[in-house]
């Protein structure tokens, strides 16, 4: 497709949304993957399992927000 005077594939327009998913803001637990490509592609939980599948991202990877600090998971035995 052409966008703005630019070609661009479906499937890298689709990659890049995948690849750039965040967590949402203020849930310091996160979200599966899997959870937030429903809510971005609007689709159901298995399709969504099978899209993050076809780009080698972990469909269960709990995604959090950047800018929550993730101090609780650190090692404190160093």
């Amino acid at each position: 497709m052409r966008l703005g005077g630019t070609w661009i594939t479906e499937r890298n327009l689709i990659a890049g949304v995948m690849r750039n998913l965040r967590g949402p803001a203020g849930n310091t637990y996160g979200r599966p993957r899997w959870a937030i490509v429903t809510d971005v592609f609007t689709l159901g939980s298995t399709s969504a399992q099978a899209l993050c599948r076809e780009f080698d991202l972990d469909p269960d990877e709990m995604l959090i927000h950047p800018d929550i600090d993730d101090e609780a998971g650190e090692d404190l035995d160093e």
